[in-house]
């Protein structure tokens, strides 16, 4: 949607007065812009955090020269770039069009010479990208922009000549069902990959739907690798080129010579190839109303679509894997804590731990997991195959629930607004089957009446994942998100359910077309609006935190961390203010979510903090950790200065989950004692 400039919106990119904003991708916000001749351009302007990094700035030049060799008239030509500015900004064409998705789902599939001219020129765009010694890499119906003269394609991802950046590691459902199966798979995707989405893209806009719909997240995945595309209702002889383009090994497709010749049309492009209702669509969106008024749809760039109006920066979808990330990796202001480094310096006043009462969990070696409810009034305890419930002001035992289901390991647990308890869990795995594929799932309990009133699975479908290792219910209770991840060969995964009626929403794969541990996904959590989830990711000694616009599922940030330990983030919460993400990653990471700015980075991974909580005042946040230490501890840190309150030891060989109890004069934690066994401590705060 086209909105007016804010208050604190620039009104100038070098040469260009940007009169109004288009939207937001993952790198920065995109703008409608005037050259001094008085020309169209869409302007992305990169954020302030990833601005501040010179390694991104290094690799931000690099992508717009890249962009920039790129020929060809079914190109979104990228006209202007300045990576030295502050911040960089770059300005590409700006083509008045719906994007082919929002086309189809407004007025349903093209005619069969429309999709033919939509696949030559598409077909031409891609021969000018790889004339370039560039891949796509991400081609999607999103991203391909209908003009009165012929299709433009935008959004070149650049991540097979970007490597080493950081780019979302969440794979959205659009973008997943339109993957290469060697991109599925992690393997090397050259410009045969881009052939094989092309045809997905032209079935899509002969039959509304792509070759592999009906499935989500893992489950497309697992189809374009070994099913067979669904072409039904795509008119020969289109069917049998693109059933050659869709063939699962990329020596078998046909290049793109063969495709221009067998799609080129009799006439030529021009006004008139679309239907008519499309071409009103275009018609609306050439018109220009003046600066202060403008409202419309727009694509964004750097793989967020929110239906395209407007073409965008071509070539750019970064992300820096430096490792200051968004920020400069050092404390918050007058914190004096230097990159790497605990910010303590002078100790900050505040609140003390004081150990007040053990809860008597039993003889346990099993780990716990703890949630209080909403209300404070109980205290949920996750151990082996079932759920306790503790009255938290007596400390007495109130029930126990067990899911129906037989064999299940708790691995986590979550209270929802209304009243819900979920526990999140892997089924045992039998003896021929280390992990059994899609045995992850969620039982929900509905704690008035102690009945169980949903269980939710979220099958893999042919890629080994492990349980759920976090849950998070939305602030108006009605979704409940999931992290659970696969073997170093696999990827990791958001599923996401409706609670009520059980139904899986979207399975959101993190970290497809890599296979690589690095994109594991561990933790999830809501903002206290509900407009944002964070899914922390990593693995191998580096990670971060992935945002999604919750109306889209989307992702709309990826605030990426290098220096972590082996798990990379491990826990993610948002402030009460919704103002402040923070994260585990060995010590702890502090974000401005606005800015998508690392404002604080605490300690080092040798300080094996990997579970955190953040008190309901917004004041301090505590950190544990030291699993496989000699010594666990936990930590109070004050949010505002990043500067260290207190830190007391705590169990023999590491502390689990730390959770604030809603008046936040209560700490509970889960760790290890003396006698190597699992026990529930409280603290007191104050």
């Amino acid at each position: 949607m086209r909105e007016q400039l804010g208050a604190g919106d620039s009104r100038r990119a070098g040469p260009y007065r940007l009169v109004a904003a288009l939207g937001r991708g993952g790198m920065g916000r995109v703008f409608l812009g005037r050259s001094r001749g008085g020309r169209l351009v869409a302007v992305k302007v990169v954020d302030a955090g990833l601005a501040g990094d010179e390694e991104f700035r290094r690799r931000f030049a690099q992508a717009a020269q890249e962009a920039r060799r790129v020929g060809g008239f079914y190109t979104a030509q990228v006209v202007d770039a300045d990576p030295d500015a502050d911040p960089p900004w770059l300005a590409s064409a700006y083509i008045p069009g719906p994007s082919l998705d929002e086309a189809v789902r407004a007025h349903g599939p093209l005619p069969y010479q429309a999709v033919r001219v939509l696949g030559s020129g598409l077909a031409e765009g891609l021969a000018a990208i790889h004339a370039a010694r560039l891949v796509h890499g991400g081609l999607k119906p999103s991203n391909v922009i209908l003009a009165d003269d012929g299709p433009r394609i935008t959004d070149f991802a650049l991540a097979r000549a970007l490597d080493a950046a950081h780019p979302s590691m969440t794979v959205s459902a659009e973008h997943g069902a339109f993957l290469s199966p060697e991109a599925a798979r992690g393997q090397h995707a050259g410009p045969e990959s881009d052939i094989f989405s092309l045809a997905g893209v032209l079935v899509f806009a002969a039959t509304g739907r792509g070759p592999f719909a009906g499935a989500v997240g893992a489950e497309v995945l697992h189809r374009i690798v070994n099913a067979e595309p669904d072409l039904t209702g795509v008119p020969e002889p289109l069917a049998g080129l693109l059933a050659a383009c869709l063939a699962k090994s990329p020596e078998h497709r046909p290049g793109l010579d063969r495709l221009l010749e067998q799609l080129a049309p009799a006439g030529t492009q021009g006004p008139g190839w679309l239907p008519p209702p499309v071409a009103t669509m275009v018609d609306e969106q050439r018109t220009v109303p003046a600066a202060g008024t403008m409202r419309r749809r727009a694509f964004l760039a750097g793989g967020v679509a929110a239906a395209a109006a407007a073409a965008v920066p071509v070539g750019i979808w970064l992300g820096s894997d430096s490792g200051s990330g968004s920020g400069d990796g050092k404390g918050a202001p007058g914190s004096g804590a230097k990159d790497g480094e605990s910010a303590k310096g002078k100790p900050a006043a505040g609140p003390k731990l004081t150990p007040t009462e053990t809860i008597d969990i039993g003889k346990t070696d099993a780990s716990i997991h703890l949630a209080y409810s909403q209300d404070g009034k109980q205290l949920a305890t996750g151990l082996k195959s079932s759920v306790t419930l503790w009255d938290s002001a007596s400390r007495s035992k109130i029930a126990t629930l067990t899911p129906k289901a037989e064999g299940l390991l708790a691995h986590c647990v979550a209270f929802g607004g209304d009243g819900l308890l979920a526990l999140g869990y892997l089924k045992a795995p039998a003896r021929d089957n280390d992990f059994q594929t899609g045995a992850g799932g969620v039982t929900v309990w509905d704690i008035a009446s102690r009945e169980e009133v949903a269980v939710l699975t979220a099958p893999a479908l042919g890629s080994s994942l492990y349980p759920m290792q976090s849950l998070a219910f939305s602030p108006d209770g009605k979704t409940l998100a999931g992290a659970r991840s696969g073997p170093p060969d696999s990827f990791g995964e958001v599923p996401l359910w409706d609670v009520r009626s059980g139904k899986r929403i979207e399975d959101l794969v993190v970290g497809a077309g890599k296979g690589n541990r690095y994109f594991a996904v561990r933790s999830v959590a809501f903002s206290p609006d509900g407009k944002i989830l964070a899914a922390g990711y990593g693995g191998g000694l580096k990670g971060g935190v992935v945002l999604l616009d919750t109306s889209s599922w989307s992702p709309i940030a990826t605030l990426p961390l290098d220096g972590t330990d082996a798990f990379g983030v491990t826990t993610v919460a948002f402030g009460p203010d919704g103002r402040t993400l923070a994260a585990t990653f060995g010590g702890l990471a502090l974000w401005d979510v606005a800015a998508r700015k690392l404002t604080a980075r605490i300690g080092t991974a040798n300080d094996q903090i990997q579970s955190l909580a953040i008190s309901p005042d917004g004041s301090v946040v505590a950190g544990a950790g030291g699993a496989g230490a000699v010594q666990g501890h936990i930590g109070l840190w004050d949010l505002a200065s990043a500067k260290e309150i207190v830190s007391v030891p705590a169990g023999r060989s590491g502390v689990g989950d730390v959770v604030f109890h809603p008046d936040g004069r209560t700490l509970a934690t889960a760790y290890t004692n003396a006698k190597m066994l699992s026990t529930v401590q409280l603290w007191a705060v104050g």
